[in-house]
């Protein structure tokens, strides 16, 4: 049986109520994530992504609504509000933005230690996450501001992932950087949920690097939860996808086109080997609608 380690009851937040310039955020969530997801969060700027995400962690208490880790109401007991942040960590966009110690290792022991561990578990987890996330220890005592671009992003989400926490956010991770270094990201993501088992949510505007890494994906469309679902899912709506506004993958735009053009094709592909697959069917075939 499927265990779901976070969990919304139909979650709505306004801001302003009541007011003239009220907004509804979010509107009536509800849907359960099952331990070791991956979950790509997409949706329009204004739909509501990153104002979810906060809710899961208690940054943000829903107007009206629930939200259940383990099964446990967050806000059941507001003095554990705090373990509830350690348990689902959230590297927000531009994280490299708000490194501020003298060094790397400062930066990275920053969560650990607000966790009151020990000096030596700080230490075994400082140095755990540097090698996973690709750069060896002598970057440990290097400035974070010697860093490349790429370099800080990865330190940054360093920072998060020593906390070893159950549910690890990451809002827009590739936001900025070159193509490399997006795949290195990515890369990273994918690896870090392999090797820890731990649930991971991606908030991405790009369904082509959700395609990539994520087990399911949550589409937010005006503040309220259009679709959950597998990948395959999903991207069978790719045409009411576009008409919210989102940017399909390259390879659905094409298969699109084709469909519109009335050559009989799925319209849910998004990688080379069932785009590969389909094309040779449809020469196969040599069916046109």
């Amino acid at each position: 049986m499927s265990i779901s380690i976070l969990e919304t009851k139909n979650l709505t937040h306004i801001y302003s109520k009541g007011t003239t310039s009220q907004v509804d955020a979010i509107r009536d969530i509800s849907l359960k994530i099952e331990k070791g997801e991956l979950v790509g969060i997409i949706g329009h700027t204004g739909s509501g992504k990153s104002t979810l995400i906060q809710h899961f962690n208690g940054l943000l208490k829903g107007t009206s609504g629930t939200v259940l880790l383990d099964g446990r109401d967050i806000w059941e007991d507001k003095s554990k509000i705090r373990n509830v942040r350690f348990r689902v960590g959230i590297c927000f966009q531009y994280p490299e933005y708000q490194l501020f110690e003298e060094t790397v290792y400062k930066d990275i022991a920053f969560g650990p230690t607000n966790m009151r561990l020990d000096e030596k578990e700080i230490d075994r987890r400082v140095r755990n996450v540097i090698k996973f996330v690709g750069l060896d220890e002598s970057y440990l005592e290097k400035s974070p501001f010697d860093l490349s671009g790429g370099e800080k992003r990865r330190v940054a989400i360093a920072g998060v992932m020593a906390m070893e926490p159950d549910v690890l956010i990451l809002d827009e991770p590739c936001a900025g950087l070159d193509p490399r270094g997006r795949d290195t990201v990515l890369s990273l993501i994918r690896d870090y949920r392999s090797s820890t088992g731990s649930t991971v949510l991606v908030v991405s505007h790009s369904m082509e690097d959700i395609s990539k890494i994520a087990t399911r994906v949550l589409v937010m469309n005006e503040s309220r939860l259009a679709y959950y679902d597998t990948v395959d899912g999903v991207f069978s709506h790719s045409e009411e996808l576009k008409k919210m506004g989102l940017n399909i993958p390259v390879l659905t735009s094409l298969f699109l086109r084709l469909k519109e053009k009335g050559y009989n094709v799925r319209t849910d592909i998004y990688t080379a080997e069932k785009a590969c697959d389909e094309l040779l069917s449809l020469l196969k075939g040599g069916s046109v609608e």
